[in-house]
C-alpha cells in the first residue's frame, strides 16, 4: 500500500502482466489482459489477477462484457474482435468492413441496444488515421461510424443518456466526443478538454457525469467535470515508482465504488476504496 500527501491509499493488484485496460461485468466483476495474451479475472477479495484464458501469441487490448459474462476483446495483433466465453473458449466476433482487418483495434463499448462502438487507433504514427467503427448486435463486419479520421482514439465511453460517444485522443492530448444522432448516425465532433503535456489513455464516467482520466504519462489520474469544465488531480506520482504508467480506469464492485486502474508499465494494477464517487453502470446487452 502506498500513500502520497492527500492522495487516498493505493492497494496493489498482483499477478498481472503489464495490463493496459480494464473491463467491468454486469455484477461489478473486473477483467484485464496481459501482453503475453493472458486474459484475467481480477479477484477483488484477494486483489490478484487469475488467468482463465489465453490468446497467445496474440495480444488483445480493450474489452467489454455482455449480460452472460462473455468478454469481447480488441485483438490488435490480427485486427479483429474476438469473444471469450466464461469457460475461456474463443470465437471470432467481428472484422473490419469487407472482412478486412482493423489497423489497431483498441477499445470497444456497448450501447443499450447491443451495438458495439470500437476505436481503431491507426498506426500510431504522426499521421491522423484512427477511426471509430460500429458493429451491429451479434457481430459480423463493422461499419465506419464517424466518416473522418481521428487522432489516435484510445479508450471510449458513452454518457448515461447515450447522447455522445466520448473517447481519448492519446497523441492529441485531449478528450473528444461525437454526438449520437436519434437515428444512430454520427453527429458533431468536438474536443471537450485539452490536456497539454499529458498522455491520456483511459476514461470512465461516474454517476455525477464526471470523467475520470488515466494518464500514462506523467503517471497521473485526473477528474474532469464537463458541466463546470473543472479539471482536478486525483492521484499522481512524479517518480513513477508507486503509481506507474496508469492507463485505463474503471469502477468495479457490486456498488461500483471501487476505482481500478491498469498499468501498462508494470506487473500489477491499482485499486482505491472510498474515493467519494460511484461509477456509471455500463451496458451489458444480452446478445
Amino acid at each position: 500500500m502506498y500513500t502520497q500527501h492527500n492522495i487516498k491509499p493505493i492497494v496493489y493488484i498482483s499477478g498481472l502482466d503489464h495490463p493496459e485496460s480494464i473491463a467491468i461485468g454486469p455484477w461489478g466483476e473486473a477483467y484485464t489482459t496481459g501482453t503475453g495474451g493472458q486474459v484475467y479475472r481480477i479477484n477483488l477479495e484477494k486483489n490478484v489477477g487469475e488467468q482463465f484464458a489465453s490468446t497467445a501469441p496474440r495480444r488483445v487490448l480493450g474489452q467489454c462484457v455482455d449480460a452472460e459474462g462473455n468478454l469481447y476483446c480488441a485483438d490488435c495483433t490480427v485486427g479483429k474482435m474476438v469473444r471469450i466465453s466464461p469457460d475461456g473458449s474463443e470465437s471470432l466476433y467481428a472484422t473490419g468492413p469487407g472482412g478486412r482487418r482493423f489497423l489497431c483495434a483498441n477499445y470497444p463499448a456497448f450501447d443499450r441496444r447491443g451495438s458495439m462502438y470500437l476505436s481503431d487507433s491507426g498506426d500510431w504514427s504522426d499521421a491522423i488515421n484512427g477511426a471509430i467503427y460500429r458493429i451491429a448486435p451479434g457481430g459480423g463486419q463493422a461499419e465506419l461510424w464517424y466518416p473522418q479520421a481521428v487522432d489516435t482514439p484510445n479508450a471510449i465511453a458513452l454518457d448515461a443518456e447515450e447522447r455522445y460517444l466520448y473517447f481519448v485522443e492519446t497523441h492529441g492530448s485531449a478528450i473528444a466526443r461525437i454526438a449520437i444522432m436519434p437515428d444512430g448516425s454520427a453527429g458533431k465532433f468536438e474536443r471537450i478538454v485539452h490536456l497539454p503535456f499529458l498522455a491520456p489513455d483511459g476514461i470512465a464516467f461516474d454517476i455525477a457525469g464526471r470523467i475520470w482520466i488515466g494518464c500514462h504519462r506523467p503517471d497521473a489520474i485526473y477528474i474532469f467535470d464537463p458541466g463546470t469544465r473543472r479539471l482536478e488531480l486525483f492521484a499522481e506520482d512524479w517518480t513513477g515508482e508507486h503509481l506507474r504508467g496508469p492507463t485505463d480506469v474503471a469502477f468495479a464492485g457490486p456498488r461500483r465504488d471501487i476505482l481500478l486502474a491498469a498499468s501498462l508499465d508494470g506487473l500489477r494494477g491499482f485499486r482505491w476504496n472510498n474515493v467519494g464517487a460511484t461509477g456509471l453502470r455500463l451496458n451489458h446487452p444480452k446478445l
